[in-house]
């Protein structure tokens, strides 16, 4: 006889979904441009968008384990600042870091004018515009895909795994983490 599914005998399934990762990933991505643009985040550089995806699959892999990336941002750069600021706060775990920085191995990812320009039209601020339930509501689900998959040997193999995952652009986003000193 089967017993009833209950809160207490029901376990996620321990294969992570390829699906789901994809989703929450691209979720997490387009909501932190949004934070960012507002409703013209789809009118953004491929910088701007490169970034998105880099915090979107960091943030995600702090939920899985402990990675070694981090991300410097100029204080003028109010677009790019808004988005680190909220995968910050997206994040499971994360260090907010302010002085001077002497980063190894990094990518310019900076707005550039145009992008700065789109965020003076949406009045862009440092922090989150939206309500902080939203916030919340997108780490939660981040935590719940997250516990599906397993941790790698490395940071670097885990965001291999997630840009696989995530498909073409996420996996571009994943080579440049790497590249950026992610172990």
């Amino acid at each position: 006889m089967m017993k009833p599914v209950t809160l207490s005998n029901h376990r996620l399934n321990d294969t992570p979904s390829i699906d789901a990762i994809r989703e929450v990933i691209n979720v997490t991505s387009d909501y932190l441009l949004e934070v960012a643009y507002g409703s013209a985040y789809l009118t953004v550089s491929d910088k701007q968008m490169e970034l998105a995806r880099r915090l979107a699959l960091a943030v995600f892999a702090s939920y899985v384990q402990p990675t070694r990336v981090s991300f410097t941002i100029d204080r003028e750069d109010l677009p790019s600042v808004a988005m680190t600021y909220t995968a910050f706060l997206l994040s499971k775990a994360w260090t907010l870091c302010a002085g001077e920085c002497s980063p190894s191995n990094s990518l310019n990812l900076q707005a550039n004018e145009a992008d700065r320009e789109i965020s003076r039209h949406v009045a862009c601020s440092p922090y989150p515009t939206r309500r902080i339930s939203d916030c919340g509501y997108v780490r939660n689900r981040i935590a719940r895909v997250a516990s599906t998959v397993k941790p790698q040997k490395s940071g670097a193999m885990l965001y291999r795994l997630l840009g696989k995952h995530g498909g073409v652009e996420f996996g571009h986003a994943a080579s440049g983490l790497e590249t950026g000193g992610a172990r």
